[in-house]
């Protein structure tokens, strides 16, 4: 594929109160969800799934006002990372999406059309709170669920409860570390019509804080493939600040 292609951009969106929940599994548990032209993307031997739950805002095509009822919607995501088959990197890092939920009926059916990627009308709530633990520290706590309506499959759910000092900095990922191989992905592959498609998105480089989970549900994981099993060992937590992301015109890989 070219990735010398000029970027052109099709959309803005806004991706705000992101928290990337992330688990390290065997690759080949990854395989099996992915077309045949891709192969998980691996660091130091493992695969990562990720659930993310977010806010996006902003949402409009370049050169035109929002569409009332598409400009606005909580996501929660589940991804995993990839490569073409026989690369051992790609240009440009990529996710692949499993599942999409999202509370806009419209975004939905936009993006299913659009892009094809597989999204879910779902019911999602998002609570921001602040605390403080018995030590008088304050903490920032992130809870986001989503239960998915339509289409099937369908009923999935999904349940992220995670805690933050308040006072912890957010910086970017250093380049080389795992947090930058998690994060820092400006491309995406997706399939719509038998057809494997390719995209690319920009975005200032995340920054990023570390975090823990006092309670998650990753059902919306299990539902896109992944056994629960395989996500038994400690998830690794992070919150990152709002970007503005310029979304590019999906065209054929």
């Amino acid at each position: 594929m070219d990735h010398t292609a000029p970027f052109r951009q099709i959309f803005w969106q806004t991706w705000r109160d992101l928290v990337f929940v992330h688990w390290a599994v065997d690759p080949a548990v990854v395989a099996p969800l992915l077309p045949p032209e891709l192969e998980p993307d691996t660091f130091d031997g493992a695969a990562y799934v990720a659930l993310v739950p977010f806010l996006m805002t902003g949402i409009r095509f370049v050169g035109l006002p929002p569409i009332p009822g598409t400009s606005r919607t909580l996501e929660t995501n589940v991804r995993t990372y990839v490569r073409r088959r026989g690369t051992a990197r790609e240009a440009i890092p990529a996710v692949w999406f499993a599942s999409l939920e999202a509370e806009s009926t419209l975004a939905v059916l936009a993006a299913r059309w659009g892009f094809g990627l597989p999204y879910f009308r779902a019911t999602m709530q998002y609570e921001h709170a602040t605390a403080s633990d018995a030590a008088g520290r304050a903490l920032a706590t992130r809870k986001a669920t989503s239960e998915r309506r339509w289409p099937r499959p369908a009923p999935a759910r999904s349940l992220v409860d995670a805690v933050f000092a308040a006072d912890a900095p957010f910086a970017a990922a250093s380049p080389g570390t795992l947090e930058h191989f998690l994060v820092e992905r400006y491309a995406l592959y997706a399939r719509r019509g038998g057809r494997l498609l390719y995209a690319e998105v920009r975005h200032a480089p995340y920054r990023i804080r570390a975090g823990a989970l006092r309670a998650v549900d990753p059902g919306l994981v299990v539902a896109a493939g992944v056994p629960a099993a395989a996500l038994a060992g400690t998830a690794l937590v992070h919150e990152a600040q709002d970007v503005t992301v310029r979304i590019g015109t999906p065209r054929r890989a």
